[in-house]
Protein backbone atom coordinates (compact mmCIF):
# COMPACT_ATOMS: atom_id res chain seq x y z
CA UNK A 1 0.00 0.00 0.00
CA UNK A 2 2.95 2.35 0.87
CA UNK A 3 4.63 1.59 -2.45
CA UNK A 4 1.43 2.33 -4.36
CA UNK A 5 1.05 5.62 -2.54
CA UNK A 6 4.65 6.64 -3.26
CA UNK A 7 4.26 5.81 -6.95
CA UNK A 8 1.00 7.79 -7.13
CA UNK A 9 2.62 10.82 -5.54
CA UNK A 10 5.60 10.60 -7.89
CA UNK A 11 3.26 10.40 -10.83
CA UNK A 12 1.25 13.34 -9.52
CA UNK A 13 4.38 15.50 -9.06
CA UNK A 14 5.37 14.72 -12.60
CA UNK A 15 2.23 16.30 -13.95
CA UNK A 16 1.93 19.92 -14.87
CA UNK A 17 0.41 22.26 -12.35
CA UNK A 18 -3.01 22.57 -14.05
CA UNK A 19 -3.32 18.84 -14.47
CA UNK A 20 -2.58 18.36 -10.75
CA UNK A 21 -5.42 20.74 -9.88
CA UNK A 22 -7.78 18.83 -12.22
CA UNK A 23 -7.02 15.45 -10.62
CA UNK A 24 -7.43 16.84 -7.12
CA UNK A 25 -10.81 18.41 -8.05
CA UNK A 26 -12.05 15.10 -9.47
CA UNK A 27 -11.01 13.31 -6.32
CA UNK A 28 -12.84 15.80 -4.08
CA UNK A 29 -16.06 15.61 -6.10
CA UNK A 30 -15.88 11.84 -6.14
CA UNK A 31 -15.57 11.80 -2.38
CA UNK A 32 -18.60 14.08 -2.03
CA UNK A 33 -20.73 11.93 -4.35
CA UNK A 34 -19.73 8.79 -2.47
CA UNK A 35 -20.74 10.38 0.79
CA UNK A 36 -24.15 11.45 -0.52
CA UNK A 37 -24.82 7.97 -1.88
CA UNK A 38 -24.37 6.45 1.54
CA UNK A 39 -26.71 8.85 3.34
CA UNK A 40 -30.53 8.22 3.44
CA UNK A 41 -32.41 11.35 2.51
CA UNK A 42 -35.83 11.79 4.19
CA UNK A 43 -38.19 14.06 2.30
CA UNK A 44 -41.17 15.38 4.24
CA UNK A 45 -44.18 15.34 1.92
CA UNK A 46 -47.30 17.16 3.11
CA UNK A 47 -50.20 14.83 3.99
CA UNK A 48 -53.58 16.03 2.82
CA UNK A 49 -56.33 15.17 5.26
CA UNK A 50 -59.99 15.96 4.58
CA UNK A 51 -61.73 16.90 7.79
CA UNK A 52 -65.51 17.09 7.98
CA UNK A 53 -66.97 18.98 10.91
CA UNK A 54 -70.45 19.30 12.32
CA UNK A 55 -70.67 22.99 11.61
CA UNK A 56 -73.85 24.33 10.08
CA UNK A 57 -73.88 24.39 6.27
CA UNK A 58 -73.86 27.85 4.69
CA UNK A 59 -77.23 29.55 4.32
CA UNK A 60 -78.98 28.68 1.04
CA UNK A 61 -79.12 31.31 -1.67
CA UNK A 62 -82.34 33.22 -2.13
CA UNK A 63 -84.68 31.06 -4.16
CA UNK A 64 -87.48 32.24 -6.41
CA UNK A 65 -90.87 32.04 -4.68
CA UNK A 66 -89.09 31.38 -1.37
CA UNK A 67 -89.10 27.64 -1.99
CA UNK A 68 -85.86 26.16 -0.77
CA UNK A 69 -84.94 23.07 -2.80
CA UNK A 70 -82.55 21.90 -0.09
CA UNK A 71 -85.03 21.78 2.78
CA UNK A 72 -84.77 17.99 2.86
CA UNK A 73 -81.25 18.10 4.31
CA UNK A 74 -81.54 21.17 6.53
CA UNK A 75 -83.72 22.32 9.39
CA UNK A 76 -85.06 25.78 8.72
CA UNK A 77 -86.79 28.45 10.68
CA UNK A 78 -88.68 30.33 8.00
CA UNK A 79 -89.87 33.89 8.31
CA UNK A 80 -92.19 35.72 5.99
CA UNK A 81 -95.23 34.60 3.99
CA UNK A 82 -95.56 30.98 2.97
CA UNK A 83 -95.43 31.33 -0.78
CA UNK A 84 -94.49 34.91 -1.54
CA UNK A 85 -92.20 37.53 -0.01
CA UNK A 86 -89.82 36.99 2.82
CA UNK A 87 -86.51 35.20 2.80
CA UNK A 88 -85.80 31.82 4.43
CA UNK A 89 -83.04 31.82 7.02
CA UNK A 90 -81.03 28.84 8.16
CA UNK A 91 -81.18 27.89 11.81
CA UNK A 92 -80.25 24.23 12.16
CA UNK A 93 -76.95 22.41 12.21
CA UNK A 94 -75.66 19.17 10.80
CA UNK A 95 -75.26 16.55 13.56
CA UNK A 96 -71.58 15.89 14.26
CA UNK A 97 -71.97 12.14 13.98
CA UNK A 98 -72.84 12.34 10.29
CA UNK A 99 -69.56 12.05 8.41
CA UNK A 100 -69.20 12.62 4.70
CA UNK A 101 -68.99 9.69 2.32
CA UNK A 102 -67.43 9.50 -1.10
CA UNK A 103 -69.60 9.78 -4.17
CA UNK A 104 -69.21 7.30 -6.99
CA UNK A 105 -67.06 8.26 -9.98
CA UNK A 106 -70.12 8.37 -12.18
CA UNK A 107 -71.79 10.80 -9.82
CA UNK A 108 -68.79 13.10 -9.68
CA UNK A 109 -68.47 13.10 -13.45
CA UNK A 110 -72.17 13.71 -13.96
CA UNK A 111 -72.11 17.15 -12.40
CA UNK A 112 -69.15 18.84 -10.69
CA UNK A 113 -71.49 20.90 -8.58
CA UNK A 114 -72.71 17.81 -6.77
CA UNK A 115 -69.99 18.35 -4.18
CA UNK A 116 -71.69 21.56 -3.14
CA UNK A 117 -74.98 19.91 -2.30
CA UNK A 118 -74.43 16.22 -1.67
CA UNK A 119 -77.37 14.01 -2.49
CA UNK A 120 -79.56 16.72 -4.00
CA UNK A 121 -80.41 16.94 -7.70
CA UNK A 122 -78.56 19.66 -9.55
CA UNK A 123 -79.26 20.91 -13.04
CA UNK A 124 -80.28 18.42 -15.68
CA UNK A 125 -78.38 15.48 -14.20
CA UNK A 126 -80.93 14.43 -11.59
CA UNK A 127 -81.01 10.80 -12.65
CA UNK A 128 -77.25 10.43 -13.04
CA UNK A 129 -76.31 11.82 -9.64
CA UNK A 130 -75.86 9.10 -7.05
CA UNK A 131 -76.69 9.23 -3.39
CA UNK A 132 -74.11 8.94 -0.68
CA UNK A 133 -72.68 5.46 -0.81
CA UNK A 134 -72.02 3.24 2.17
CA UNK A 135 -73.22 3.38 5.74
CA UNK A 136 -74.43 6.85 6.73
CA UNK A 137 -72.00 8.55 9.08
CA UNK A 138 -70.39 6.62 11.88
CA UNK A 139 -73.48 4.45 12.28
CA UNK A 140 -72.92 0.80 11.45
CA UNK A 141 -76.04 0.46 9.37
CA UNK A 142 -77.26 -3.12 8.95
CA UNK A 143 -77.16 -4.63 5.50
CA UNK A 144 -78.59 -7.63 3.77
CA UNK A 145 -75.25 -9.26 3.13
CA UNK A 146 -72.62 -7.53 1.03
CA UNK A 147 -72.38 -6.08 -2.44
CA UNK A 148 -75.66 -6.48 -4.24
CA UNK A 149 -77.35 -7.38 -0.99
CA UNK A 150 -77.52 -3.75 0.08
CA UNK A 151 -80.74 -1.80 -0.06
CA UNK A 152 -79.35 1.22 -1.90
CA UNK A 153 -76.99 0.74 -4.82
CA UNK A 154 -77.84 3.17 -7.60
CA UNK A 155 -78.93 6.72 -8.35
CA UNK A 156 -81.58 8.32 -6.18
CA UNK A 157 -84.39 7.65 -8.62
CA UNK A 158 -83.27 4.39 -10.20
CA UNK A 159 -84.92 3.35 -13.45
CA UNK A 160 -88.22 4.60 -12.12
CA UNK A 161 -87.06 8.21 -12.29
CA UNK A 162 -90.01 9.31 -14.37
CA UNK A 163 -92.40 8.55 -11.54
CA UNK A 164 -90.26 9.36 -8.50
CA UNK A 165 -87.94 12.10 -9.75
CA UNK A 166 -90.03 14.99 -8.45
CA UNK A 167 -89.62 13.89 -4.84
CA UNK A 168 -86.27 15.56 -4.22
CA UNK A 169 -84.31 18.76 -4.59
CA UNK A 170 -85.21 21.42 -7.10
CA UNK A 171 -87.93 19.32 -8.72
CA UNK A 172 -89.73 18.98 -5.41
CA UNK A 173 -89.44 22.72 -4.80
CA UNK A 174 -91.03 23.34 -8.18
CA UNK A 175 -93.95 21.02 -7.40
CA UNK A 176 -94.44 22.64 -4.00
CA UNK A 177 -94.87 25.98 -5.70
CA UNK A 178 -97.08 24.73 -8.50
CA UNK A 179 -99.47 22.61 -6.47
CA UNK A 180 -100.10 24.71 -3.38
CA UNK A 181 -97.90 23.39 -0.61
CA UNK A 182 -95.98 25.59 1.83
CA UNK A 183 -92.80 25.68 3.84
CA UNK A 184 -94.88 25.07 6.95
CA UNK A 185 -96.11 21.85 5.35
CA UNK A 186 -92.52 20.79 4.59
CA UNK A 187 -91.48 21.51 8.17
CA UNK A 188 -94.41 19.42 9.39
CA UNK A 189 -93.36 16.50 7.18
CA UNK A 190 -89.79 16.66 8.43
CA UNK A 191 -90.95 16.80 12.04
CA UNK A 192 -93.18 13.75 11.47
CA UNK A 193 -90.35 11.77 9.89
CA UNK A 194 -88.09 12.56 12.83
CA UNK A 195 -90.78 11.41 15.23
CA UNK A 196 -91.17 8.16 13.29
CA UNK A 197 -87.41 7.68 13.35
CA UNK A 198 -87.35 8.03 17.12
CA UNK A 199 -90.24 5.60 17.63
CA UNK A 200 -89.11 2.73 15.43
CA UNK A 201 -88.88 -0.65 17.14
CA UNK A 202 -85.44 -2.32 17.39
CA UNK A 203 -86.44 -4.89 14.75
CA UNK A 204 -87.21 -2.14 12.22
CA UNK A 205 -90.99 -2.19 12.61
CA UNK A 206 -93.49 0.26 14.04
CA UNK A 207 -96.20 -0.64 16.54
CA UNK A 208 -96.97 -4.17 17.76
CA UNK A 209 -100.41 -4.77 16.26
CA UNK A 210 -100.60 -4.85 12.45
CA UNK A 211 -96.86 -4.15 12.39
CA UNK A 212 -96.16 -5.13 8.74
CA UNK A 213 -98.86 -2.83 7.36
CA UNK A 214 -97.99 0.10 9.61
CA UNK A 215 -94.29 -0.38 8.92
CA UNK A 216 -95.10 -0.26 5.22
CA UNK A 217 -96.99 3.02 5.67
CA UNK A 218 -94.17 4.57 7.70
CA UNK A 219 -91.62 3.49 5.09
CA UNK A 220 -93.76 5.04 2.35
CA UNK A 221 -93.71 8.31 4.28
CA UNK A 222 -89.89 8.39 4.21
CA UNK A 223 -89.76 7.41 0.54
CA UNK A 224 -92.44 9.96 -0.33
CA UNK A 225 -90.12 12.73 0.85
CA UNK A 226 -87.26 11.44 -1.30
CA UNK A 227 -85.29 9.59 1.40
CA UNK A 228 -83.71 6.19 0.85
CA UNK A 229 -81.45 3.79 2.74
CA UNK A 230 -78.37 5.87 1.86
CA UNK A 231 -79.82 9.04 3.36
CA UNK A 232 -77.54 10.70 5.97
CA UNK A 233 -80.28 11.28 8.53
CA UNK A 234 -82.88 8.60 7.87
CA UNK A 235 -80.79 5.92 6.15
CA UNK A 236 -80.44 3.53 9.11
CA UNK A 237 -84.17 3.85 9.86
CA UNK A 238 -85.15 2.96 6.30
CA UNK A 239 -82.56 0.18 6.12
CA UNK A 240 -84.00 -1.53 9.18
CA UNK A 241 -87.54 -1.05 7.89
CA UNK A 242 -86.70 -2.77 4.61
CA UNK A 243 -85.02 -5.64 6.42
CA UNK A 244 -88.16 -6.12 8.47
CA UNK A 245 -90.52 -5.87 5.48
CA UNK A 246 -88.53 -8.34 3.39
CA UNK A 247 -88.58 -10.80 6.29
CA UNK A 248 -92.38 -10.54 6.51
CA UNK A 249 -93.26 -11.48 2.94
CA UNK A 250 -95.70 -12.78 1.99
CA UNK A 251 -98.51 -11.74 4.32
CA UNK A 252 -101.71 -13.76 4.52
CA UNK A 253 -103.78 -10.64 5.17
CA UNK A 254 -104.15 -8.84 1.84
CA UNK A 255 -104.33 -5.40 3.45
CA UNK A 256 -100.90 -5.98 4.98
CA UNK A 257 -99.49 -7.74 1.94
CA UNK A 258 -100.55 -4.95 -0.43
CA UNK A 259 -99.06 -2.20 1.76
CA UNK A 260 -95.81 -4.14 2.20
CA UNK A 261 -95.68 -4.63 -1.57
CA UNK A 262 -96.34 -0.92 -2.06
CA UNK A 263 -93.36 0.02 0.14
CA UNK A 264 -91.04 -2.50 -1.52
CA UNK A 265 -92.13 -1.23 -4.94
CA UNK A 266 -91.34 2.39 -4.17
CA UNK A 267 -88.07 1.38 -2.53
CA UNK A 268 -87.03 -0.60 -5.58
CA UNK A 269 -88.25 2.11 -7.93
CA UNK A 270 -86.10 4.73 -6.22
CA UNK A 271 -82.93 2.64 -5.86
CA UNK A 272 -83.11 -0.36 -8.21
CA UNK A 273 -81.49 -2.26 -5.34
CA UNK A 274 -81.06 -5.97 -6.15
CA UNK A 275 -81.90 -6.76 -2.52
CA UNK A 276 -85.47 -5.58 -3.13
CA UNK A 277 -86.02 -6.90 -6.64
CA UNK A 278 -86.80 -10.54 -5.88
CA UNK A 279 -88.91 -9.88 -2.74
CA UNK A 280 -90.93 -7.32 -4.68
CA UNK A 281 -91.58 -9.64 -7.60
CA UNK A 282 -92.58 -12.42 -5.21
CA UNK A 283 -95.09 -10.11 -3.54
CA UNK A 284 -96.48 -9.00 -6.91
CA UNK A 285 -96.95 -12.61 -8.01
CA UNK A 286 -98.86 -13.36 -4.80
CA UNK A 287 -101.23 -10.44 -5.43
CA UNK A 288 -101.83 -11.49 -9.02
CA UNK A 289 -102.58 -15.07 -7.98
CA UNK A 290 -104.97 -13.89 -5.28
CA UNK A 291 -106.85 -11.75 -7.80
CA UNK A 292 -107.36 -14.80 -9.98
CA UNK A 293 -109.13 -16.83 -7.29
CA UNK A 294 -112.62 -17.72 -8.54
CA UNK A 295 -115.24 -15.32 -7.14
CA UNK A 296 -118.74 -16.35 -6.11
CA UNK A 297 -120.19 -13.04 -7.31
CA UNK A 298 -119.31 -12.25 -10.96
CA UNK A 299 -119.24 -8.53 -10.07
CA UNK A 300 -116.28 -9.21 -7.77
CA UNK A 301 -114.04 -10.64 -10.49
CA UNK A 302 -110.84 -8.59 -10.64
CA UNK A 303 -110.98 -7.43 -7.03
CA UNK A 304 -109.37 -8.47 -3.74
CA UNK A 305 -110.58 -9.19 -0.22
CA UNK A 306 -108.98 -9.76 3.21
CA UNK A 307 -107.62 -13.25 2.57
CA UNK A 308 -105.40 -14.35 -0.30
CA UNK A 309 -107.92 -17.11 -1.03
CA UNK A 310 -111.07 -15.00 -0.65
CA UNK A 311 -113.89 -15.68 -3.08
CA UNK A 312 -115.30 -12.14 -2.77
CA UNK A 313 -113.88 -8.61 -3.00
CA UNK A 314 -114.20 -5.10 -1.60
CA UNK A 315 -113.11 -1.67 -2.81
CA UNK A 316 -111.00 -0.80 0.23
CA UNK A 317 -108.63 -3.77 -0.05
CA UNK A 318 -108.63 -3.48 -3.84
CA UNK A 319 -107.49 0.15 -3.52
CA UNK A 320 -104.27 -0.82 -1.79
CA UNK A 321 -103.65 -3.61 -4.28
CA UNK A 322 -104.02 -1.26 -7.23
CA UNK A 323 -101.63 1.26 -5.69
CA UNK A 324 -99.11 -1.48 -4.96
CA UNK A 325 -99.23 -2.96 -8.47
CA UNK A 326 -99.04 0.48 -10.09
CA UNK A 327 -95.94 1.34 -8.05
CA UNK A 328 -94.43 -2.06 -8.88
CA UNK A 329 -95.03 -1.57 -12.59
CA UNK A 330 -93.51 1.90 -12.40
CA UNK A 331 -90.48 0.48 -10.60
CA UNK A 332 -89.85 -2.09 -13.32
CA UNK A 333 -91.38 -5.23 -11.85
CA UNK A 334 -93.31 -7.63 -14.06
CA UNK A 335 -97.04 -7.06 -13.67
CA UNK A 336 -99.48 -8.51 -16.23
CA UNK A 337 -101.68 -5.94 -17.90
CA UNK A 338 -104.66 -8.21 -17.26
CA UNK A 339 -104.32 -7.45 -13.53
CA UNK A 340 -104.92 -3.74 -14.13
CA UNK A 341 -107.75 -4.37 -16.58
CA UNK A 342 -109.47 -6.71 -14.14
CA UNK A 343 -109.16 -4.21 -11.27
CA UNK A 344 -110.64 -1.43 -13.38
CA UNK A 345 -113.60 -3.60 -14.40
CA UNK A 346 -114.23 -4.55 -10.79
CA UNK A 347 -114.24 -0.91 -9.68
CA UNK A 348 -116.71 0.05 -12.42
CA UNK A 349 -118.90 -2.81 -11.25
CA UNK A 350 -119.02 -1.05 -7.87
CA UNK A 351 -120.05 2.31 -9.40
CA UNK A 352 -123.56 3.75 -9.43
CA UNK A 353 -124.89 7.30 -9.34
CA UNK A 354 -121.55 9.01 -8.75
CA UNK A 355 -120.47 6.67 -5.96
CA UNK A 356 -118.16 3.66 -5.75
CA UNK A 357 -119.56 1.13 -3.30
CA UNK A 358 -117.73 -1.05 -0.81
CA UNK A 359 -118.75 -4.47 -2.13
CA UNK A 360 -121.87 -3.62 -4.14
CA UNK A 361 -123.76 -0.61 -5.45
CA UNK A 362 -126.23 -0.30 -2.59
CA UNK A 363 -125.98 1.84 0.51
CA UNK A 364 -125.95 5.28 -1.08
CA UNK A 365 -123.04 7.67 -1.42
CA UNK A 366 -119.83 6.56 0.34
CA UNK A 367 -117.08 9.22 0.40
CA UNK A 368 -114.36 6.77 1.44
CA UNK A 369 -114.77 4.16 -1.28
CA UNK A 370 -115.71 6.80 -3.85
CA UNK A 371 -112.37 8.53 -3.26
CA UNK A 372 -110.64 5.16 -3.58
CA UNK A 373 -112.43 4.50 -6.85
CA UNK A 374 -111.50 7.91 -8.28
CA UNK A 375 -107.83 7.54 -7.33
CA UNK A 376 -107.46 4.00 -8.63
CA UNK A 377 -109.31 4.61 -11.89
CA UNK A 378 -107.09 7.64 -12.44
CA UNK A 379 -104.02 5.45 -11.99
CA UNK A 380 -105.60 2.88 -14.32
CA UNK A 381 -105.99 5.36 -17.17
CA UNK A 382 -109.71 6.07 -16.76
CA UNK A 383 -109.43 9.75 -15.85
CA UNK A 384 -111.33 10.92 -18.91
CA UNK A 385 -114.41 8.85 -18.12
CA UNK A 386 -117.39 11.14 -17.26
CA UNK A 387 -118.14 8.95 -14.26
CA UNK A 388 -114.96 10.26 -12.63
CA UNK A 389 -116.18 13.85 -12.86
CA UNK A 390 -119.55 12.76 -11.53
CA UNK A 391 -117.82 11.24 -8.51
CA UNK A 392 -115.63 14.29 -7.94
CA UNK A 393 -118.67 16.57 -8.11
CA UNK A 394 -120.18 14.59 -5.24
CA UNK A 395 -116.97 14.42 -3.28
CA UNK A 396 -116.30 18.16 -3.48
CA UNK A 397 -118.87 18.81 -0.77
CA UNK A 398 -116.69 16.93 1.72
CA UNK A 399 -114.89 19.07 4.28
CA UNK A 400 -111.89 18.53 6.49
CA UNK A 401 -113.32 18.96 10.00
CA UNK A 402 -110.97 17.62 12.66
CA UNK A 403 -113.38 17.80 15.58
CA UNK A 404 -116.54 16.74 13.75
CA UNK A 405 -115.64 13.97 11.32
CA UNK A 406 -116.47 10.49 12.57
CA UNK A 407 -115.43 6.97 11.68
CA UNK A 408 -112.22 6.06 9.88
CA UNK A 409 -111.31 9.71 9.58
CA UNK A 410 -107.57 9.69 8.84
CA UNK A 411 -107.99 6.82 6.38
CA UNK A 412 -110.76 8.67 4.53
CA UNK A 413 -108.79 11.93 4.46
CA UNK A 414 -105.80 10.10 2.98
CA UNK A 415 -107.88 9.00 -0.01
CA UNK A 416 -109.82 12.25 -0.36
CA UNK A 417 -106.54 14.17 -0.54
CA UNK A 418 -105.21 11.99 -3.34
CA UNK A 419 -108.50 11.88 -5.25
CA UNK A 420 -108.86 15.66 -5.25
CA UNK A 421 -105.20 16.09 -6.21
CA UNK A 422 -105.81 13.87 -9.22
CA UNK A 423 -108.97 15.83 -10.02
CA UNK A 424 -107.04 19.09 -10.07
CA UNK A 425 -108.63 22.49 -10.74
CA UNK A 426 -111.21 23.73 -8.25
CA UNK A 427 -111.56 20.22 -6.79
CA UNK A 428 -108.01 20.33 -5.54
CA UNK A 429 -107.96 24.03 -4.73
CA UNK A 430 -111.02 23.76 -2.50
CA UNK A 431 -109.76 20.72 -0.61
CA UNK A 432 -106.19 22.00 -0.31
CA UNK A 433 -107.37 25.29 1.17
CA UNK A 434 -109.54 23.32 3.56
CA UNK A 435 -107.18 20.63 4.81
CA UNK A 436 -103.53 21.72 4.56
CA UNK A 437 -103.17 24.34 7.26
CA UNK A 438 -105.82 22.71 9.46
CA UNK A 439 -103.84 19.46 9.46
CA UNK A 440 -100.60 21.27 10.22
CA UNK A 441 -102.19 23.03 13.21
CA UNK A 442 -103.23 19.68 14.68
CA UNK A 443 -99.71 18.25 14.63
CA UNK A 444 -98.28 17.71 18.09
CA UNK A 445 -95.20 19.65 19.09
CA UNK A 446 -92.99 16.56 18.91
CA UNK A 447 -94.05 15.83 15.31
CA UNK A 448 -96.73 13.12 15.61
CA UNK A 449 -100.46 13.33 14.97
CA UNK A 450 -103.05 12.12 17.45
CA UNK A 451 -106.33 10.74 16.17
CA UNK A 452 -109.26 13.14 15.78
CA UNK A 453 -111.57 13.00 18.82
CA UNK A 454 -114.31 11.03 17.07
CA UNK A 455 -112.11 8.65 15.10
CA UNK A 456 -112.69 4.89 15.39
CA UNK A 457 -109.10 4.13 14.41
CA UNK A 458 -106.98 2.47 17.08
CA UNK A 459 -103.85 1.38 15.24
CA UNK A 460 -101.27 3.44 17.13
CA UNK A 461 -99.70 6.83 16.54
CA UNK A 462 -97.31 5.59 13.84
CA UNK A 463 -100.37 4.85 11.67
CA UNK A 464 -101.96 8.29 12.08
CA UNK A 465 -98.61 10.06 11.74
CA UNK A 466 -97.61 8.18 8.59
CA UNK A 467 -100.95 8.80 6.85
CA UNK A 468 -100.99 12.51 7.77
CA UNK A 469 -97.40 12.77 6.55
CA UNK A 470 -98.36 11.14 3.25
CA UNK A 471 -101.18 13.65 2.85
CA UNK A 472 -98.72 16.54 3.10
CA UNK A 473 -96.42 14.84 0.58
CA UNK A 474 -99.14 14.56 -2.06
CA UNK A 475 -97.86 17.68 -3.83
CA UNK A 476 -94.80 15.87 -5.17
CA UNK A 477 -95.19 12.20 -4.28
CA UNK A 478 -96.91 11.30 -7.54
CA UNK A 479 -97.50 13.40 -10.60
CA UNK A 480 -101.14 13.96 -11.54
CA UNK A 481 -102.13 11.34 -14.09
CA UNK A 482 -104.09 13.81 -16.19
CA UNK A 483 -104.99 17.46 -16.63
CA UNK A 484 -107.83 18.79 -14.49
CA UNK A 485 -111.26 17.34 -15.17
CA UNK A 486 -112.68 20.86 -15.50
CA UNK A 487 -110.17 21.74 -18.22
CA UNK A 488 -111.16 18.63 -20.12
CA UNK A 489 -114.80 19.66 -19.99
CA UNK A 490 -113.99 23.14 -21.31
CA UNK A 491 -112.07 21.67 -24.22
CA UNK A 492 -115.11 19.61 -25.20
CA UNK A 493 -117.17 22.75 -25.85
CA UNK A 494 -117.86 23.67 -29.51
CA UNK A 495 -114.97 25.53 -31.06
CA UNK A 496 -112.54 24.61 -28.30
CA UNK A 497 -109.21 23.00 -29.21
CA UNK A 498 -109.16 19.23 -28.99
CA UNK A 499 -107.84 17.75 -25.78
CA UNK A 500 -104.64 15.72 -25.94
CA UNK A 501 -105.24 12.07 -26.58
CA UNK A 502 -105.32 10.08 -23.35
CA UNK A 503 -102.76 7.37 -22.90
CA UNK A 504 -104.07 3.88 -22.68
CA UNK A 505 -102.55 3.52 -19.23
CA UNK A 506 -101.61 6.39 -17.00
CA UNK A 507 -98.41 6.63 -14.97
CA UNK A 508 -98.64 7.91 -11.41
Amino acid sequence: MKIITQRFMSWLMGLTTWMRYLVIALMVHGAILFGLATVKIAVAMPTIVAAFTGDAPPPPPKVIDDIDPFAAIRDFDYSGPMLGGGTPTAAGTTPTEYKASVLTKDAAAADKTVGEVIGVDVGDTAVAIARLQGGPGSIAAPTMGLGEGRFGTSGIFGKGGGGFGQRGGIMRAKKITETGSSMQAEKAVLAALRWLKEHQNPDGSWEKQNAPAITGLATLAFLGHGHTADDPEFGPTIMKAFQYLVSKTPQSNVYSHAIVTYALAEGYGMTQSPALKEPLQRCVDVLVQSQQVKKENPLHVGGWRYSLGSTDADTSVTGWCVQALEAAKLAGASVPEAAFEGASRYLWNMFAGGSFGYSDTTGGFRPSTTAIGVLCQAFLGQSGDPRIKQSLDKLKEEKFEWDKDKGWTVYVWYYLTQAFFQGGGSYWERWNNNFRDALIRKQSQDGHWDYPPQSRETYGLAYSTALCCLMLEVYYRYLPTYQSIEQKQLEKRPGAPAAPKLETKATP
